[in-house]
C-alpha cells in the first residue's frame, strides 16, 4: 500500500470527507483503482481483502504444456510404432528384396517409440489427474484463459490431423492405389486423432464438479 495515499486519506477523514469524495479525488489525481481501494479497505479494516486462487498463471501454464507435450509425445511415437509394424507385417510388394528386409534401424526405431511411449503416457496421465483435481479444488480453474488456449491448440491440432487423414484416403481411393497397408495407417492416425479430438472436445465443455461444492 502506499504511504502518500494512506496519509491524504487520514487528512481528509480528519477534514470530514466520506469514503466516496476521498476515492474521487484520489481517482481524478491519477491514481489506480486497485491502489485506492486496498489504502481505503486498509484504513477501516484489520483483514486485508483475501486474494482469490490464481486461475491462469505461470505454475498453470506450466502443467497445461507438460500434459500437451506429453500428449503429443505419446502420440507421435504411437503412430511410428504403429506405422513400423504395419510395414512388417505388410511389406510393400516393390520392396520385396534383401536390402530392404528389416533392419537394425526397424528395431531402433520401435525401442526408441516403446520408450517414449512408456514415459509419455504416464506423465501425460499423472498430469492430467492433477489438474483435473484442481479444476475441482477451483473451479475457476476450468475457465482459465490458459487452459482453454491449449485445449483449443489440441483440437487444433487434431483437427487438422483427421482432415489431412480424410483427404489421403480419398486421393489414394480416386487414384486406385488402396491397399490394407495403406488403409490400416489410415485407421490409425484416424483412431489417435478421433479419440483424442472427443476427448477435449468433450472437456472443453464440461466443468468438473467441485468436491466441496455445496
Amino acid at each position: 500500500m502506499n504511504a502518500e495515499i494512506s496519509r491524504f486519506i487520514a487528512h481528509a477523514r480528519s477534514k470530514g470527507m466520506d469514503h466516496a469524495t476521498i476515492r474521487v479525488l484520489l481517482l481524478s489525481a491519477g491514481w489506480k483503482e486497485k491502489d485506492v481501494a486496498q489504502a481505503l479497505t486498509a484504513e477501516t479494516l484489520d483483514l486485508p481483502v483475501p486474494m482469490p486462487p490464481e486461475s491462469g498463471g505461470a505454475r498453470d501454464a506450466f502443467f497445461h504444456l507438460l500434459a500437451f507435450a506429453s500428449l503429443v509425445t505419446t502420440f507421435v511415437s504411437l503412430i511410428i510404432l504403429f506405422f513400423t509394424y504395419i510395414n512388417r507385417l505388410f511389406p510393400d510388394a516393390a520392396l520385396q528384396n534383401p536390402a530392404y528386409l528389416p533392419n537394425d534401424a526397424d528395431f531402433s526405431t520401435i525401442r526408441w517409440s516403446m520408450a517414449a511411449v512408456i514415459v509419455g503416457y504416464p506423465l501425460f496421465f499423472f498430469v492430467t489427474r492433477f489438474l483435473i483435481g484442481e479444476m475441482q479444488r477451483h473451479r475457476e480453474k476450468a475457465v482459465s484463459g490458459v487452459r482453454r488456449w491449449l485445449t483449443y491448440l489440441t483440437l487444433f491440432v487434431t483437427a487438422l490431423a483427421l482432415m489431412g487423414d480424410f483427404i489421403t484416403l480419398l486421393f489414394t481411393f480416386l487414384q486406385g492405389e488402396l491397399s490394407i497397408r495403406f488403409i490400416l495407417k489410415v485407421f490409425v492416425i484416424f483412431a489417435l486423432a478421433g479419440m483424442t479430438f472427443l476427448y477435449y472436445f468433450l472437456s472443453i465443455r464440461q466443468i468438473p464438479s467441485s468436491a466441496s461444492s455445496s
